[in-house]
C-alpha cells in the first residue's frame, strides 16, 4: 500500500495490542486509516494513542464486547470499511487435559468472534458500498502439531 491510499477509511483490527495485530494497525494507519486497537490487555491503549487511533477494550469471546467494538467505532467514525480479525492465543494440552471451557473460549475467540464482527459491520459496509474483511489465521489449521487441539 502507499501512504494516504486508505485516507477517508475506517479500520477495525482485533488483537491489536502486540504482535501481528500491532504491525497491521500501525500500517493501516500510516496508510492512511482511522484505527480503531481493540484488545482484551490495556496495552492496547499505548498502541492507539501512537497512531491517534481509538482503543476498545474488550474480549472477543463475549458477544456483548464484539457489538460494542462495532458501535464505538460506528460512534466515533461513522462507518467501517475495513475489519481484520486477528485476535487469538492457544493453548497447548494433549486432549485428555484439555479443559472444555478453554475449548469452548478458543471457539468463541477464534470462530464466533469474526462470524460476530463481520455479521455487525455488514451493514454499514453493505451501506457505503465498500467493504474488507480480513481473517488471520495459523498455520496450525493446516499443520498438525502436537497438543494443539484447539486448532
Amino acid at each position: 500500500m502507499t501512504q494516504g491510499s486508505l485516507a477517508g477509511k475506517t479500520a477495525i483490527v482485533t488483537g491489536a495490542a502486540s504482535g501481528l495485530g500491532k504491525a497491521i494497525a500501525e500500517r493501516l494507519a500510516a496508510d492512511g486509516a482511522q484505527v480503531v486497537v481493540a484488545d482484551i490487555s490495556e496495552n492496547g491503549a499505548a498502541v492507539a494513542a501512537a497512531i491517534k487511533g481509538l482503543f476498545v477494550k474488550g474480549d472477543a469471546a463475549k458477544r456483548e464486547d464484539c457489538r460494542a467494538l462495532v458501535d464505538a467505532a460506528l460512534a466515533k467514525y461513522g462507518a467501517v470499511h475495513i475489519l481484520v480479525n486477528n485476535a487469538g492465543f492457544q493453548h497447548v494440552s494433549p486432549i485428555e487435559d484439555f479443559p472444555e471451557d478453554m475449548w469452548e473460549k478458543m471457539q468463541a475467540v477464534m470462530l464466533t468472534a469474526p462470524f460476530l464482527l463481520t455479521r455487525y459491520c455488514w451493514p454499514a459496509m453493505k451501506a457505503q458500498q465498500w467493504g474488507r474483511v480480513v481473517n488471520i489465521s495459523s498455520i496450525h489449521g493446516l499443520i498438525a502439531s502436537p497438543h494443539k487441539v484447539g486448532y
